[in-house]
């Protein structure tokens, strides 16, 4: 048998970012030294109550 892979096969996720006035929802790519870059945002607008 051989050993389970114990590490992350994830290579991608998406990271939700709390903004004064809007939310952004950030999609991440893990680059090949194992850091997070961020390829492209989007704003979610906070609708205004009267």
């Amino acid at each position: 048998m051989s050993k389970p892979n114990t590490t992350s096969a994830k290579n991608h996720r998406y990271e939700l970012v709390h903004g004064e006035g809007a939310d952004f929802v950030a999609y991440q790519r893990r680059s090949d030294n194992g850091r997070w870059q961020t390829l492209a945002t989007w704003m979610i607008p906070q609708s205004i109550c009267a």
